[in-house]
């Protein structure tokens, strides 16, 4: 049965990316084996099993598809072991499922590889050690499981080192990414996409700033630009993933960003930005990107600089005032009375800002449905709530409408800053959208709707939004997050994020250039070609250490209920007789007749022990103790 809750603890965790249908399927053949373990009931037959196999093949094609080669992989080995075990009846069985799972616990770290999931695998791995030594040697499996763990503790300050001293090399294949969709970003952004950002709390990036003076709060982290507007949705620009090979001028010390896996290629800079980081391209707009998506952590470090002075051509003029006029007419009317009324763009905003303050409009994070073709005519005079998508998609197109320049940007806002060591951790929820516009002879700037009605949100993360922690908690449900306002919660939360970010920065992230660093810091100059000599005799001393332990004279270590079983046959006057432990008692009691009851008492938590499997409790231990202290007193007196 420890095997069975081992595999729905995993499709538990991986819920989100193996899907519900399979979790439910895993649940139920659990609660199937537990009733077929519970009242001894014989094992389904193999057709049954197969037909199962057959049922779990199509549900998981259904909802996990063929494309996503690594989940169905994944859920495929977690299938056929679960069936496995339910089948399994002898000895062999058994030992040749523990011997597969070694191959299927890791599997969840092509998923994640946080501190909490190596945690995780390696309690798994070592119950599965503790079952497999249960197995082979017929011990109790608390008792196995205490020495597996034992070997497991010895194992990680060896692993640790030889991840330091041992040379970095590329890997010679791997497994394609996942499809972690674990991005609150979408290349077509329409007001309603981002409301969905609140329902998750994963983290996005961390971000660590080395010169907070060079950058003014709040923190906008450009990804994704918008350039074509169909009337519901801003898309991507076509020139997003295309590199811009010119040298710009940099300085100060930049920022480092630890962006999370995903299967996105952009990344996150503040402002108009380039980095030097291998694999890191920059485009035309000043985001960056990789050619390929992350399937793990990612480190990098970047500059912001300022953008040079070009004037827009008559091809790029057209495509950041292009709009369907056919749409939201009674918005193009409003803008044009207020391209009247002034005579520059900084007044036309001004104009704006202040017929949003005025009207009363309201940031929310649960909007109404908009279901009028002309969506943003509904929100700007009927519905008058909403969000970052809603402010920023209404006054792009309202400036489009009168000629100016202007795009859509999405990305994140603010972070929740640690003061302890320095960083600021963006979640999915802090997702955001503003307006980037052009002017001639100042070029692109940037302007942000949601200010005017919600200047709060610009205070650092939306879960510091206090007017909106009621609807904030009530989008998020079950998470730590949303029950901050519990005492305790929120100390034990930013706890587990703070040791999250050291095993991101200094595990997963240790890589050539990290480990240089470490080694030219111990031994210098020369410490890269030092730590190959260092790694080869650490390992020449482990191998050593190892033959010498298996050479020696092996010390069992043996069971409490053997151990004080020898303890009461040395104390006795029979002790030099070669006797078997039923004899041994016979003769006890023989000797000692007022001990009879609790000498067969400890013979039957004995043999039970020893020949049936059973545990050996604390109660028992302390009865033997007893019984052993008495008989060794009666001893002396008969002496």
């Amino acid at each position: 049965m420890t095997v069975t809750v081992i595999y729905f603890f995993m499709s538990m965790l991986l819920i989100s990316e193996l899907g519900i249908p399979f979790t439910t399927l895993i649940g139920s053949l659990a609660i199937w084996h537990l009733f077929l373990w519970k009242y001894k009931t014989t094992s389904p037959s193999n057709t049954a099993l197969n037909v199962l196999a057959v049922i779990g093949m199509v549900i998981l094609l259904l909802s996990i598809g063929v494309d996503n080669s690594v989940s169905l992989f994944v859920s495929l080995m977690v299938l056929a072991c679960q069936l496995k075990v339910i089948q399994a009846q002898s000895q062999r069985q058994f030992q040749q499922i523990t011997t597969l799972n070694f191959f299927t616990i890791p599997c969840l770290f092509l998923f994640s590889q946080s501190l909490y999931t190596t945690l995780i695998v390696l309690c798994s791995l070592g119950i599965n050690l503790g079952l497999m030594i249960a197995l082979s040697h017929r011990q109790p499996l608390l008792y196995a499981s205490k020495d597996a763990f034992k070997k497991l503790i010895l194992i990680l300050p060896i692993s640790a080192l030889l991840v330091i001293f041992l040379p970095k090399l590329p890997a010679f294949w791997q497994l394609p990414g996942p499809s972690l969709a674990k991005t609150g970003l979408s290349e077509d952004v329409n007001p309603f996409n981002i409301a969905q950002l609140s329902q998750s709390d994963e983290l996005a990036f961390r971000a660590i700033i080395d010169d907070e003076q060079r950058f003014n709060s709040p923190f906008y982290w450009r990804a994704i630009i918008h350039d074509k507007y169909d009337g519901a949705s801003w898309l991507k620009s076509n020139q997003q993933n295309i590199p811009l090979r010119t040298n710009v001028n940099v300085s100060g010390a930049g920022y480092r960003v630890i962006a999370e896996s995903s299967n996105q290629p952009w990344l996150f800079s503040l402002g108009t930005s380039v980095s030097y980081t291998g694999g890191v391209s920059r485009n035309q707009f000043g985001t960056l990107f990789r050619s390929n998506s992350m399937s793990n952590n990612f480190e990098y470090q970047a500059f912001s600089y300022q953008q040079n002075l070009i004037e827009l051509t008559r091809w790029e003029y057209r495509k950041n005032t292009q709009f369907p006029n056919q749409l939201n007419k009674r918005a193009q009317t409003l803008a044009r009375q207020w391209d009247t009324q002034s005579s520059t763009t900084a007044e036309f905003i001004k104009l704006m800002k202040q017929y949003f303050i005025s009207n009363n409009y309201r940031y929310t994070l649960t909007p109404a449905a908009m279901t009028n073709e002309s969506t943003i005519d509904e929100f700007l005079f009927e519905q008058k709530a909403g969000f970052c998508g809603h402010y920023a998609s209404s006054v792009a197109m309202m400036m489009r409408s009168v000629g100016i320049p202007t795009r859509l940007v999405s990305g994140y806002l603010g972070g929740e800053y640690s003061v302890k060591n320095n960083y600021y951790s963006v979640y999915q929820y802090d997702a955001h959208a503003w307006v980037e516009y052009y002017t001639p002879g100042q070029g692109w700037q940037a302007i942000d709707p949601t200010a005017w009605v919600s200047p709060e949100r610009l205070l650092g993360s939306l879960s510091q939004h206090s007017s909106l922690s009621a609807e904030f908690q009530a989008n998020l449900g079950i998470s730590l997050v949303a029950f901050t306002g519990i005492p305790g919660v929120q100390w034990l939360r930013l706890k587990l994020e703070e040791y999250d970010y050291q095993w991101t920065r200094w595990v997963l992230n240790f890589d050539e250039s990290k480990q240089r660093s470490f080694l030219e810091k111990v031994f210098g100059k020369s410490g890269r070609s030092l730590s190959g000599v260092v790694a080869i005799i650490f390992v020449t001393f482990i191998l050593i250490a190892v033959y010498w332990y298996m050479q020696r004279p092996s010390k069992v270590n043996k069971p409490t209920a053997v151990v004080l079983f020898e303890r009461l046959s040395k104390i006795s006057k029979y002790s030099n007789l070669n006797m078997s432990p039923y004899q041994l008692i016979e003769a006890l009691k023989h000797s000692y007749p007022e001990q009879e009851v609790e000498l067969e008492q400890f013979y039957q938590d004995f043999s039970s022990f020893r020949y049936q499997g059973k545990s050996f409790s604390k109660t028992q231990r302390i009865s033997a103790l007893k019984l052993i202290k008495s008989i060794k007193r009666k001893t002396k007196r008969d002496l």
